[in-house]
């Protein structure tokens, strides 16, 4: 495993706990961080050349990694998070800004770059942690709205190294998830926000966060909701009305604020909120006959 000619950072058996917001996982074979796009060019072809299994991650917000690390390349955009303002227009509806922003940039500084610019649509995102490139992968959202609905086109590179423009059409956006092939990464997207009053898109910012510090477990590691909403369901309230609110194994537990969220209570392994998982997910089957999916991104090894 050799990543000469790369200029971002290389760190070899790199704890993948120090890169998560469960603050858990074991270590990686390689955690890279490359400088730019002509970076992560050439380092996607010393993977393919080597043939090394890779994955890319973004803020580790929605990601749990196995005790066991990951054997293999861990690459992390965060050094590509460019954002600016490509296009003005007007047409039926206002005024409307063309943002484009790259794949690493967190969802905070794109919400920030366009509050401070009076730009609304991305209002929903207000408290959602994790990267644009992330947010995009799982069509990111809430009640408010989703990532998806606000995208014009993104672009790629492919399993081959060959950049990709894909409309939003061609993502296929639905609940959690897009259309981004096996083997791809997401470079940037171009979203288009209206233009309107800076005060009024502060307030609706301000707000939303803090409605979700009331309903979330804010301060406790977590990896956000660890369920998928059923149809006309949410997964909170199955889960709470199932008696699970509260349960604990070994240091991972249910949170006790929101039921939809599995929080570390200190030292927590991953195995233990996978068998937490488990036990909620049979519970709500048992109880509701519903099946709940995962939310988040599992990888690595036992």
């Amino acid at each position: 495993m050799t990543f000469d000619g790369i200029r971002g950072e290389v760190l070899l058996g790199e704890p993948m706990s120090g890169h998560t917001s469960y603050k858990i996982g074991g270590t990686a074979d390689a955690f890279v961080c490359p400088a730019d796009r002509e970076d992560l060019v050439r380092l996607l072809g010393l993977v393919r050349e080597q043939g090394l299994r890779f994955v890319i991650v973004g803020g580790g917000t929605n990601l749990l990694v196995r005790d066991g690390g990951y054997r293999g390349v861990v690459i992390n955009l965060r050094k590509l998070n460019a954002i600016s303002v490509v296009r003005e227009y007007r047409s039926v509806g206002g005024a409307f800004a063309v943002v484009q922003a790259e794949a690493g940039a967190p969802l905070a500084k794109l919400l920030s770059y366009a509050t401070d610019r009076g730009l609304t649509g991305l209002e929903f995102a207000a408290g959602i942690p994790g990267t644009v490139g992330g947010a995009l992968c799982m069509n990111a959202g809430t009640a408010q709205g989703e990532i998806g609905g606000i995208t014009d086109t993104v672009t790629m590179l492919t399993a081959a190294g060959e950049p990709v423009v894909r409309h939003r059409d061609e993502m296929a956006f639905s609940y959690r998830t897009a259309n981004v092939p096996a083997g791809h990464v997401i470079l940037e997207a171009k979203v288009i926000l209206r233009l309107g009053e800076r005060d009024q898109v502060r307030a609706a910012v301000k707000e939303l966060i803090q409605q979700r510090r009331e309903r979330q477990p804010w301060g406790q590691p977590n990896a956000g909701s660890v369920f998928k909403n059923p149809l006309d369901e949410a997964a909170g309230r199955l889960i709470e009305s199932a008696g699970l609110k509260g349960l604990t194994v070994g240091r991972a537990q249910v949170s006790e604020k929101h039921a939809n969220f599995i929080v570390n209570l200190g030292n927590a392994t991953a195995a233990e909120v996978l068998k937490l998982m488990e036990i909620v997910r049979d519970r709500v089957l048992d109880v509701h006959k519903v099946r709940l999916e995962p939310e988040i991104t599992i990888i690595g090894e036992d």
